[in-house]
């Protein structure tokens, strides 16, 4: 029992430092900030995707560079993923830090499609309500490539994408900037491999998961919005002693979602069902954040299912003092700017937010229905407060002992 809580230990130290994913590619430039700190600012471009996989998306994304080395403002529109075969002009606003070097800025692409991006605009803030146009030298991608390749960086071909300049497509003047990923070959990883994944149903949805080396079983859960794809450093070395069942949890990665309202007692329901199809009676559970919480309401209303549990990040439930009151602020912001927004991705984002912002729903005394042996990990800047991750091993503890 004791080599299972060390190992896991061990490998979720690296939980986080995952390298970037080989389907996705970037382009960007740099725009000295140092004497616009503290005012606001606005990044606009012209983009447009002809899908080939329908996964594939484009994004625009800006990230201040601070004086100090450390980033500070810092988007991508990964939860509002560009698929529209019309040229339509996306917008990205923040405000400078007051510390800035660098205002940088560029497009994102995603697996295999044609996308063109054009008219890359700049405004920085001069008065309320009220800002100013900064004239970006081939902003509009009208120069020759030569000097596009001096204004833009990582332009790089890769195996199955070109990049160039093209008359076929323009948003305005005569050219646009064209990433050609049509011949490009998704290659297999952790959340995206045919030979190790499999679909099935359970609690009416049809979930996707992967299935990993040898020996006891060992449930992954990933965190909110995330996907298999979490534990790509983990997988390999849990692998050598342990069957991995790894699992997109509903409405995430590649699993599917029926339209139910998220709470982590149906994640949990979903969990059991999943096992019962694999004909499992009972399994260890690695969980983190969503995934621990969903880890924690398994061991309390199904135990006999729950061999072994280990938790990191995860709650029971949710207030201030169990995270920040930042974290609330940036959470209530963001369901703000998704609340009008129609696409599916955006609304499935936005029930994600919900359930960060309303669940879990239990207490501590709940807690004694677990009977299984629990490890209840913490990051050293972990969201969730010291305290209430202590008071949730202490509860267990407790409970053991009576």
């Amino acid at each position: 029992m004791k080599s299972i809580f060390l190992i896991l230990l061990m490998s979720l130290s690296f939980v986080g430092r995952t390298q970037p994913p080989a389907d996705w590619g970037a382009f960007m430039r740099s725009f000295p900030a140092k004497e616009y700190g503290g005012k606001k600012f606005r990044v606009e471009a012209a983009v447009k995707v002809e899908l080939i996989d329908s996964s594939a998306d484009a994004e625009i994304w800006v990230r201040i560079d601070r004086e100090n080395g450390k980033m500070g403002f810092f988007y991508n529109m990964m939860d509002k993923p560009i698929r529209s075969s019309e040229w339509k002009t996306y917008s990205i606003s923040g405000r400078i830090d007051k510390d800035a070097k660098n205002l940088v800025f560029g497009g994102l692409y995603h697996r295999k499609a044609k996308y063109y991006f054009d008219d890359f605009k700049l405004f920085i803030e001069t008065g309320k309500d009220k800002y100013q146009q900064i004239v970006l030298p081939n902003g509009d991608f009208e120069g020759d490539s030569a000097e596009t390749r001096k204004t833009w960086g990582y332009l790089r071909d890769r195996q199955g994408i070109t990049i160039s300049l093209t008359r076929r497509e323009a948003y305005s003047g005569q050219q646009s900037f064209c990433v050609d990923a049509s011949k490009f070959v998704i290659p297999k990883t952790y959340g995206n491999n045919d030979s190790a994944g499999h679909y099935a149903m359970v609690n009416g949805i049809k979930v996707y998961y992967e299935i990993y080396g040898e020996g006891e079983p060992l449930l992954l859960l990933h965190g909110n919005s995330s996907s298999i794809r979490l534990f790509e450093k983990q997988i390999p070395e849990f692998s050598k002693q342990f069957k991995i069942i790894a699992i997109d949890t509903r409405g995430q990665g590649k699993s599917g979602e029926d339209g139910r309202t998220y709470t982590y007692d149906l994640f949990a329901e979903d969990m059991s069902a999943f096992l019962d199809y694999l004909h499992l009676d009972s399994v260890n559970i690695l969980g983190w954040s969503d995934g621990g919480n969903t880890g924690l309401i398994m061991a309390m209303k199904y135990p006999k299912k729950v061999k072994r549990l280990v938790v990191m990040g995860a709650n029971v439930f949710i207030d201030k003092s169990v995270v920040g009151k930042s974290v609330f602020r940036i959470l209530n912001k963001e369901k703000r700017d998704l609340e009008e927004d129609t696409l599916y991705n955006s609304k499935n984002r936005l029930r994600l937010i919900e359930l960060l912002l309303t669940e879990p729903k239990h207490n501590f005394d709940e807690l004694k229905e677990i009977k299984c042996p629990v490890l209840v990990v913490a990051g050293k800047k972990d969201i969730i407060k010291e305290g209430h991750t202590k008071a949730i091993a202490a509860a267990m503890e407790f409970f053991n002992k009576k």
